[in-house]
């Protein structure tokens, strides 16, 4: 009996995460539609998840605790638009993302673009350190939501350590996307044994192809082997290949 009473109350933890935890869409489509009849924002997560650093820490500190995913169902249509490496996607799935990234001039990984209810951009930004407090708490300001609702909604349980409360993005306006008029290494990231570096406007890793933004234009670039503060490319219509350094 005490072992049937284990496993029921293993039962119930679990279907009470489950049910707790924020829901995301993939189809933007469907959320500006859902946004629009329940009157709510779009929050749009441009992200790597499976290998962007920046993305799985903003998973973590943000979008996977209690202070969000309160704030989040009462104010939020969530979703989320993701180019994993390891992660299967349809093809179709995949076009679909692309043509976002392009039409809400993304340049890197983690992005988030927020829209009000009838789909109009009101704010942009990404990862920053401060955890979920300080990100709903600016959030409150920018889609207008009454802070005493947030005391309502925002039931959890107090961080392990008190968190300094800083304003989201710095409390600076997002930069206009970037313009590249030659290639330029942003970063590199992951394990030793798989790599990924970020040029320009688009992740590799060793092998991949992937058309580059340049000036009013884009170039075929192929990663041949990412080293430890550069990466060595080869570029269509141009013979042999070339290494490319990160800015300090």
């Amino acid at each position: 009996m005490q072992y049937l009473k284990h496993l029921l109350w293993i039962g119930v933890l679990f279907i009470t995460i489950t049910a707790s935890a924020a829901s995301w869409l993939t189809d933007l489509n469907a959320g500006k539609a859902q946004a629009q009849k329940e009157g709510k924002s779009v929050l749009i997560n441009f992200t790597g998840s499976d290998w962007c650093p920046w993305c799985i820490k903003l998973q973590q500190e943000v979008f996977s605790q209690p202070e969000f995913e309160a704030f989040a169902a009462k104010n939020l249509v969530l979703v989320e638009i993701d180019f994993p490496k390891r992660k299967p996607q349809s093809s179709a799935l995949q076009k679909a993302n692309a043509a976002l990234v392009t039409q809400y001039k993304v340049d890197g990984f983690p992005t988030l673009v927020f829209l009000n209810a009838q789909g109009n951009v009101v704010h942009r930004g990404g990862y920053l350190p401060g955890g979920a407090r300080p990100f709903v708490q600016e959030m409150s300001k920018v889609l207008g939501v009454p802070a005493a609702a947030l005391l309502v909604q925002a039931r959890a349980k107090p961080a392990p350590e008190p968190v300094k409360e800083l304003p989201l993005y710095g409390g600076a306006p997002p930069a206009p996307p970037q313009r590249y008029t030659a290639l330029v290494l942003k970063s590199i990231s992951g394990t030793k044994n798989r790599r990924f570096a970020l040029l320009n406007n688009q992740t590799f890793g060793v092998g991949e192809s992937a058309r580059v933004q340049l000036g009013d234009s884009e170039v075929k670039v192929r990663c041949l082997e990412i080293r430890e503060r550069s990466v060595v490319v080869a570029v269509e219509g141009q013979e042999g290949s070339r290494e490319v350094f990160l800015r300090d």
